[in-house]
């Protein structure tokens, strides 16, 4: 079988699909060998991914990586999701075919994209000295 029975099972029924409303980080990544594009809106609460949705333009592959990758990130710390790697989200689909490891690799590389704007205007609110707000 060329796709895991996870990976099918997410691809038909993912996780966590659609926009959200006032979300405190956005990070999107894109595979420029077939445009898939892959975009995370975080909501944090007490410094730990509460809520991961995502929006995706992409092959199957890279529709249940997102799908599981937004089940990875949620109820961690936003400074774990920056430690989580391609291979964590191959392994949490069952492996991905070497023509698709690109779904994996943008999955990522939306997600450290979120904690990275997360952190960043964290850092942004702190040194204005007007404390953290909410986006």
């Amino acid at each position: 079988m060329r796709y895991s029975t996870t990976l099918v099972e997410h691809f038909r029924n993912p996780r966590n699909v659609g926009m959200m409303q006032n979300p405190d980080a956005v990070g999107e990544d894109e595979y420029g060998g077939c445009g898939d594009v892959v975009r995370f809106y975080l909501r944090v609460r007490d410094g730990k991914v509460a809520e991961a949705r995502f929006q995706t333009y992409g092959c199957g592959p890279t529709i249940a990586a997102a799908s599981v990758g937004s089940e990875l990130a949620t109820g961690r710390a936003v400074e774990q999701v920056l430690d989580l790697t391609a291979a964590d989200v191959e392994a949490a689909v069952d492996g991905l075919p070497d023509d698709r490891r690109h779904a994996a690799d943008i999955v990522r590389g939306a997600l450290l994209a979120a904690a990275r704007d997360y952190l960043g205007r964290q850092s942004a609110a702190v040194a204005s000295g007007g404390g953290v707000q909410r986006v």
